[in-house]
């Protein structure tokens, strides 16, 4: 596990970037997995940037979104965040996007589903996620007893479907982006506090590649 530390978010956002575009030249044929929560938007904004200006090419590469919303009439509001954020300006062809969706009340055979599509790619090169102000990794919430794999997950009133943290922790590298002064007692717990499923950040410490980008405001509390 490795802390880097900037001035400020955006900053913070372009390093983050950086990281993920490094990996695709690195690897053109990357699998890497994207979370949706519109925090990140400023790391997807400059990685749409950096496309659009001829430095990256994703023509191989396989992303994994990470989440979704239950919806019965077969809408996906994330992915249509991340169209806008992100996928709109990669020019992704056919099969490059995995999304864990499926047919309305078939969840538990889209789950498998998801985590069988990428186990036959390989697994996931990386792996780019926030953390929630109270130490929460996508939809899975802060209680002692969780899916370690995709499954559905009721979050502030809503169903969602989200991969899990086994799922997580088997990427070969995690780049985890916190930043502003709300998430100062997060990223301590996260990165210095007691390794707990009460707090589901901490468990990334276990990850022999993670690394953690925060900005100043961020990494106040880490000593």
């Amino acid at each position: 596990m490795s802390v880097l530390v900037f001035s400020d978010a955006q900053t913070t956002a372009t390093a983050a970037a950086t990281l993920v575009a490094a990996q695709i030249i690195q690897k053109p044929g990357t699998v890497l997995g994207l979370d949706g929560t519109k925090s990140l938007q400023p790391v997807y904004k400059s990685l749409k940037a950096m496309t659009a200006n001829g430095l990256l090419n994703w023509r191989k590469a396989t992303l994994v979104q990470l989440t979704e919303l239950v919806r019965d009439d077969g809408s996906q509001p994330i992915r249509g965040h991340m169209d806008e954020a992100l996928y709109g300006g990669l020019s992704l062809g056919e099969g490059q996007l995995l999304i864990p969706y499926g047919a309305p009340g078939k969840w538990a055979e889209c789950c498998r589903r998801f985590e069988n599509d990428i186990l036959d790619r390989g697994g996931m090169d990386m792996l780019l996620t926030t953390v929630r102000p109270d130490g929460s990794l996508l939809f899975n919430g802060t209680q002692e007893d969780m899916a370690p794999i995709t499954h559905v997950e009721m979050w502030e009133g809503e169903k969602t479907i989200t991969a899990g943290l086994s799922t997580l922790m088997a990427a070969r590298q995690l780049v985890v982006v916190m930043t502003g002064a709300e998430m100062a007692e997060a990223a301590r717990e996260a990165i210095q506090g007691t390794v707990s499923t009460r707090v589901p950040a901490s468990l990334l410490q276990l990850h022999g590649s993670a690394v953690f980008l925060l900005d100043e405001a961020a990494a106040a509390l880490l000593v």
